[in-house]
């Protein structure tokens, strides 16, 4: 994403673009600069240096902040969503970011328990999962079409099933694989939803296309329920497949 797309999706943080090498050129949000100079003025200001760094910022390491305490001086100076005391505003994060990212990072904005002030740790955290938030599982399932909210309800819960290190690979799921990315992710969504008869051994295929908006009316699954996989998960994922991709 650009700085000019940046800033028009979310008018904030203008420095995690590598543009700032060249300061001059920036149409910055009125004081950020000064702001900027301010949070970082112990590490030698806004230079080459320290603007690469903080083009870096959405690849910093999730619990290490590279420039530490930035986060919370930047957020605290610049924006109502962020008290440097009280911590993340829910109504206000929801309003500058969208309901599906203050979910998705919900334990993260939140104050740790028992925990009565905010902290530099807890700034960063929660803002690097804001920044990271466009592509996190949660935010793309809400924002998929022709899904129905049992759909998504049922994905999110399984995924919480899984270890977070896999939910890098849930993106993989858009290029239809051969080899599902997340073992048994698609039995479990499909289970929940009551999709396949035990019965018959047949899909629900009306219901399916209520839920999860395939296969397309008219399409051609004739032969999906003769996909096999080694075990009954990947038998579930071809099968699904097969009904997602089939052509009208």
């Amino acid at each position: 994403m650009n700085c000019r797309a940046m800033r028009k999706r979310t008018g904030i943080l203008v420095a995690l673009c590598l543009c700032l090498f060249v300061k001059e050129s920036l149409a910055l949000l009125p004081h950020e600069s000064e702001v900027i100079n301010k949070c970082i003025l112990s590490y030698g200001g806004l230079n080459p240096e320290t603007a690469e760094r903080l083009g870096r910022f959405k690849d910093w390491a999730e619990g290490y902040e590279e420039i530490p305490c930035f986060t919370q001086c930047y957020l605290a100076e610049m924006f109502d969503f962020y008290n440097s005391s009280t911590g993340f505003d829910m109504d206000a994060v929801v309003r500058a970011f969208g309901e599906p990212v203050y979910t998705a990072c919900q334990r993260k904005l939140e104050l740790p328990f028992g925990s009565g002030l905010s902290s530099c740790q807890h700034a960063y955290e929660g803002f690097h999962c804001i920044t990271n938030a466009e592509n996190h599982p949660f935010t793309v399932i809400d924002n998929m079409a022709n899904i129905s909210l049992s759909a998504k309800t049922a994905m999110k819960e399984c995924l919480q099933n899984v270890d977070q290190a896999k939910w890098k690979r849930f993106a993989a799921y858009g290029e239809y694989p051969v080899i599902e990315p997340i073992p048994c992710y698609t039995r479990c969504f499909l289970d929940k939803l009551h999709l396949f008869d035990q019965q018959t051994r047949l899909w629900k295929v009306g219901a399916m296309r209520q839920h999860l908006g395939v296969p397309a009316r008219g399409a051609s699954i004739r032969s999906c329920h003769l996909q096999r996989g080694k075990d009954r998960c990947a038998t579930y994922y071809k099968q699904f497949t097969c009904h997602a991709l089939a052509l009208a």
